[in-house]
């Protein structure tokens, strides 16, 4: 699909003649983009980064700018990506999709935009913007989600889960986003560096605000990673202090019964000389002194607080 930029985004019909003062933008398939683009170096640079799809990149050449666009899936971002590829020269620009994504998004960016300033490296900035336009409220729900998961933990509402599993998936989750936040950011600053002079001091200025709003999301991604560790270290310091409540619980019954087990040993000997198995009061004397010990020892238990939890 093609379409001219002045001030919206519109339609160029197949037969319809442009002129080079145009500005133009396509969008094309990786198929189409090889038909048409495949004998020039900044073409082989482009698909062999498409080919990789591994993270937001862009590389300022002689007179263009190629890179790709790596973005993570916001509902799961451990998921496949959207991978985008894009070529930027003083009056087009292409973008490369097949997933039919950047056409979408052009269009919702042409609902609510009017370029003023009828620019391919504008375009490619309200792109960028359209990314994570959201993204400030999506980090915050994750905040809450953690802060309640927190809570849960706290007072033991989550003992059947898997919380250890949950917040794992979690991290992996914030380490991706934050890194995405990072790749932008690290874009962002080499169009700015703008050492071919393709970009105008105005949208230098656009992508130098970008970056730095980048900068911010990746350092709350992060940050909120940590929370995502702390919470497992304090869920990991509640099993362990479960763990040796139950083990110094068996250790008190142990005690208790011990001074019991000596009794049933001592008498068990049975020898001929032992009083008080002729005794008549031998067997209630044994009760009685097995009941006052286990009386004695859980009354010194819970004085010393052993017993509570």
């Amino acid at each position: 699909m093609r379409y001219k930029l002045d001030k919206r985004l519109i339609p160029v019909k197949g037969q319809e003649t442009v002129s080079e003062d145009d500005v133009l933008i396509d969008i094309l398939s990786r198929e189409e983009f090889l038909k048409g683009h495949h004998t020039r170096y900044e073409d082989h640079i482009l698909i062999r980064s498409l080919e990789r799809g591994q993270y937001c990149r862009t590389d300022l050449l002689k007179d263009c700018v190629v890179g790709t666009l790596v973005i993570p899936v916001k509902k799961n971002p451990l998921k496949r990506p959207l991978i985008f590829g894009y070529y930027m020269n003083e009056n087009r620009l292409i973008l490369i999709d097949d997933s039919g994504e950047a056409e979408r998004m052009l269009k919702e960016i042409d609902k609510t935009q009017i370029f003023e300033k009828t620019y391919p490296a504008h375009l490619l900035f309200e792109f960028l913007e359209y990314q994570v336009r959201d993204d400030i409220e999506y980090l915050q729900k994750y905040e809450e989600y953690l802060t309640e998961m927190e809570d849960r933990i706290m007072s033991g509402r989550r003992e059947k889960e898997d919380v250890l599993g949950i917040i794992l998936k979690a991290r992996k989750e914030l380490a991706k986003v934050a890194s995405y936040y990072g790749q932008l950011m690290n874009m962002s600053q080499t169009l700015t560096e703008n050492y071919n002079g393709l970009l105008k001091d105005e949208e230098r200025a656009l992508f130098h605000l970008f970056a730095g709003r980048m900068a911010r999301l990746s350092e709350y991604g992060r940050e909120l990673r940590e929370y995502a560790q702390q919470i497992r270290e304090m869920y990991q310091v509640r099993m362990e202090m479960k763990q040796n409540h139950a083990l110094s619980f068996l250790t008190m019954v142990t005690a208790v019964f011990a001074p019991l087990s000596l009794i049933a040993g001592w008498y068990g000997m049975n020898f001929k000389n032992m009083p008080e198995l002729n005794w008549t009061y031998g067997y209630p004397f044994c009760i009685l002194l097995s009941i006052l010990l286990i009386g004695l020892e859980i009354w010194y238990f819970t004085k010393k607080g052993w017993l509570k939890k």
